[in-house]
């Protein structure tokens, strides 16, 4: 009888200590959990927040060295052929800051819109240079297609192309010396103004272009 009920209370004691465990073992369960719902998530992120982390910011555009040297001797041409006076108007009816003939304006304005502009939109400062650039690359072409018979550098043939016309150019058989005096001065004078731009985009200070066009900013401020 003494070892029945010894198995009896231990049975009970057992019984009891693991019902404290699981217990224990519950409250620290539940415990955790409370603890994890008290914490705060962390905020969400907006998709536009994401979508801007997710984007590398690209390189600034480096100038074309090319691209540049044709704006300056597109400024060149304008200082010689108007003085940037986008009004003027030459002895043979050219227009406009890059004095365009109305054959080439019909022409180009073509090209460029698919129809001939009227004549009285050369004194329009920016579709003048915009027609001028387009029969510079044109004739740029031209020479191109000759580059064999060339007796001279490409930017002198090009500006006696502008000034006298690619017929001429091909006369004089693609030299300077057979050409007409005027136009080998309008050659020297528009290569002079553009070396100098060259020479001071390198030394990095602002050309004459730049503190003009500063100036009339200026004025109208």
């Amino acid at each position: 009888m003494k070892e029945s009920r010894f198995n009896t209370e231990g049975v009970r004691w057992l019984g009891a200590i693991i019902s404290a465990g699981v217990v224990l073992l519950l409250q620290l369960h539940l415990e955790a959990a409370h603890r994890v719902e008290a914490t705060p998530p962390p905020p969400l992120r907006s998709v536009e927040s994401v979508a801007q982390a997710a984007v590398i910011p690209a390189p600034e555009p480096v100038a074309d060295p090319g691209e540049s040297l044709a704006e300056l001797l597109v400024e060149s041409i304008i200082m010689i052929e108007s003085g940037g006076d986008p009004a003027v108007v030459g002895r043979h009816g050219e227009r406009g800051l890059m004095q365009i003939k109305s054959d080439t304006w019909r022409e180009v304005t073509t090209s460029l819109y698919g129809r001939s502009l009227s004549f009285s939109r050369a004194f329009d400062p920016d579709i003048n240079r915009r027609v001028g650039k387009a029969y510079l690359s044109k004739l740029h072409t031209f020479l191109v297609d000759h580059r064999g018979d060339w007796n001279a550098d490409e930017r002198s043939l090009l500006l006696a192309c502008y000034n006298a016309g690619p017929g001429r150019v091909i006369q004089s058989g693609f030299a300077l010396d057979t050409l007409p005096a005027s136009t080998r001065d309008y050659i020297a004078r528009v290569s002079a103004i553009h070396d100098d731009l060259i020479a001071e985009r390198q030394s990095g200070q602002p050309s004459w272009i730049e503190l003009s066009a500063a100036s009339a900013i200026h004025r109208d401020t």
